[in-house]
């Protein structure tokens, strides 16, 4: 049986709503990226600063010495990880229930949710898994099929990465708790419209890395003539952690309203915090 047709997207008003409910609530959310999504990536980057490879280093030893970094950090990033995601929730239910849930209603609710996160997380990984394993497989036949293999899954992951961008929205405002059906809705969700989510996803990572390169290299220039090498890579973090947190809260908000016309829920242009 084929499903219901699918909602056509008008990114331009998701963004609108989004800057709406933003502006609206500026103060929580300030608050709330702070705490969830400032603080954490600051402190990645000031306590582990990447190393820098000495001057004619290979190609081998500098991947040697970026998985003896990332490894030795993994842990700190799994932490940092999970306070931003339940940022995200608490932000999406804060959203979803504007005007019915206070902040402290919000992060509760958003913490029972990570576990069907990390749940439908894991499927994904494991299903990735498995069609590297066959690219792997591939590679040891021919060095050119495994190319192609390897090119088709690229374009594949990004496509499937779209089609399941949903799953934050999914379990923090329809209340999924089951993984599998979580990543059922994704995809049900996002049919017909990945590539729209794709470009619109794009656009603003572009913006984003603009502003953020401009400002960390002004701010940067400045602080290191101030203060040196090391007020810079410190002004620097801090910038980078700015533009960071200000870029997730903008687009989990904009996912939030983008659910929201897929599911024929959309409402008013703007949501109120309690």
């Amino acid at each position: 049986m084929k499903g219901a047709p699918a909602m056509d997207l008008d990114t331009s008003k998701a963004w609108g709503q989004a800057s709406a409910t933003v502006s609206a609530n500026k103060e929580v959310l300030v608050a709330l990226a702070g705490v969830f999504f400032f603080l954490p990536s600051l402190a990645l980057a000031l306590f582990f600063p990447q190393p820098e490879p000495p001057a004619g280093t290979e190609p081998k030893q500098l991947l040697e010495m970026m998985g003896a970094f990332y490894g030795q950090i993994a842990p700190y990033m799994a932490a940092a990880t999970l306070i931003q995601v339940l940022g995200q929730l608490s932000v999406l239910t804060l959203t979803a229930q504007a005007g019915r849930a206070t902040v402290g209603d919000a992060i509760r609710a958003a913490a029972g949710g990570l576990l069907p996160y990390l749940g439908a997380q894991l499927l994904v990984v494991l299903a990735a898994m498995v069609v590297f394993g066959v690219v792997a497989m591939l590679g040891a036949a021919s060095v050119a099929l495994a190319v192609v293999a390897g090119l088709l899954v690229l374009i594949a992951a990004v496509w499937a990465a779209i089609r399941l961008s949903l799953i934050p929205v999914v379990i923090a405002v329809e209340g999924q708790r089951s993984p599998v059906a979580v990543l059922r809705r994704s995809w049900e969700l996002t049919r017909g419209n990945a590539g729209r989510i794709l470009l619109f996803v794009v656009i603003l990572a572009l913006a984003v890395l603009v502003i953020s390169v401009v400002a960390s290299a002004v701010v940067g220039i400045v602080l290191a003539l101030v203060g040196g090498a090391e007020t810079a890579r410190i002004g620097g973090s801090v910038i980078a952690a700015l533009v960071g947190a200000g870029f997730t809260v903008y687009t989990t908000i904009c996912f939030a309203a983008i659910h929201a016309q897929l599911a024929g829920n959309a409402g008013a242009d703007q949501a109120v915090f309690d």
